[in-house]
């Protein structure tokens, strides 16, 4: 009996290899339509429907045109505001200027856009690229229903590590910097610093682009309108992290900071004890400089960015863990040495409880909203896997990658 079952394991798995290494699952054209199609189908099954935080991004331009406050609970927002940079008003200003159904779909074929633009110019090998792209598939949905620009955001950072591995200073310092005029945690990007050879040349253009990215808003509105909504965007993300402070059991704070305050319900406790010694942990393995030189360490680097900055904020949403699962595919496929049973299965964990886990219909609903929501332990897969990586960043050796 055993023989049999071990005998059908094993045809079963043969099977499974064979068919998942069919020319279609590698095709660049099979991965691009079907990345093309998803925003379309999104977009139209949203066609008629409120699509709440793509008028927040809408009030953005028109607000910014009127002259009107950026940061104000306005009754048609429903009771939210906006948190992104004045800059923002550009970036979405083809859309806005069309008629919401519209507007809204080609937003969302944008933000995929610049995801699949992000992972194609990453300096993967090919098959590299495929497995991101598959492995993070079921991810993109979560911010494409709900319209967000944490899925550009990713594909973002995915771009300024693909400038600076390209070494092309200026446009990292372009893409790092409009991130940061976006949303403030794009600073991460600064991360990669130490691996520009150009660092002169990219700190003038971080100048540069410094520049522009503010007095660009005062083209379609006055300076004065424009600094006081830098001080106000300002004063809105303090406010806003004071509420995610104070609120144990909203949807945010979906992070490492987050499970201790929601499974304990206690907002009175300052996050410092975690956030020190995290900070010092993501720290950790830039005092070994003789790895700097070592691709493979460089885009360990890059996974612990992704998944720092969703484990250290409070302002993190369960939308935001795209950049976090495409960590993930890093972690995984570009080690130099090879990975353990122990990596697949730590892997497999943690594609079914930060990405599954969201499903109506692969993952069993009432784990979803009464356990793994309420007690933000989505960010428990990160939380694992990032002190994974730190600690072979610290300890393993990185020399027998490509340079």
């Amino acid at each position: 009996m055993n023989n049999q079952r071990e005998h059908s394991l094993l045809t079963c798995k043969a099977k499974l290899t064979h068919f998942l290494a069919l020319p279609f699952w590698r095709s660049w054209t099979t991965i691009t339509i079907i990345y093309a199609l998803i925003p379309i189908i999104i977009g139209l099954l949203k066609w008629h429907k409120s699509n709440d935080t793509y008028h927040i991004y809408k009030s953005v331009f028109w607000n910014t045109i009127n002259q009107l406050p950026l940061y104000e609970f306005y009754d048609y927002l429903k009771g939210d505001c906006n948190h992104y940079g004045v800059i923002f008003s550009y970036v979405i200003a083809p859309f806005a200027l069309l008629p919401d159904t519209w507007g809204m779909l080609l937003w969302e074929c944008f933000l995929v856009a610049v995801f699949y633009i992000g992972v194609r110019y990453m300096p993967l090998e090919r098959w590299q690229k495929v497995f991101m792209f598959w492995f993070c598939l079921h991810e993109v949905l979560t911010p494409l229903f709900v319209e967000q620009f944490d899925l550009a955001m990713a594909g973002m950072l995915l771009l300024t590590f693909a400038f600076v591995e390209k070494q092309k200073p200026v446009w990292a310092a372009f893409v790092i910097i409009l991130a940061i005029f976006i949303k403030i945690y794009g600073v991460m990007g600064f991360a990669f610093f130490f691996f520009i050879n150009e660092k002169k040349k990219f700190l003038l253009a971080c100048l540069g682009w410094s520049l522009i990215f503010f007095v660009a808003p005062m083209a379609i509105a006055s300076s004065e309108f424009v600094v006081q909504q830098y001080l106000g965007w300002y004063e809105s993300l303090v406010a806003k992290n004071a509420q995610n402070l104070a609120e144990a059991f909203n949807t945010t704070n979906t992070s490492l900071l987050g499970i201790p305050r929601k499974i304990s319900g206690n907002t009175e406790y300052s996050d410092l004890w975690l956030i020190v010694p995290g900070i010092l942990l993501f720290l950790s393995p830039f005092r070994r400089t003789d790895q700097f030189k070592q691709l493979g360490f460089r885009y360990a680097m890059l996974a612990s960015v992704a998944m720092f900055h969703l484990l250290f904020s409070t302002g993190t949403e369960s939308y935001g863990y795209i950049a976090a699962m495409t960590a993930f595919a890093v972690w995984y496929t570009t080690a130099p040495f090879q990975r353990g049973r122990w990596a697949t299965w730590l892997l497999i964990y943690a594609f079914i409880f930060t990405t599954l886990c969201t499903s109506d219909v692969l993952f069993p609903r009432f784990i979803w909203k009464q356990l793994i929501a309420p007690y933000a332990l989505k960010a428990l897969p990160t939380t694992i896997l990032w002190l994974v990586l730190i600690w072979e960043m610290n300890t393993r050796d990185y020399k027998t990658s490509a340079t």
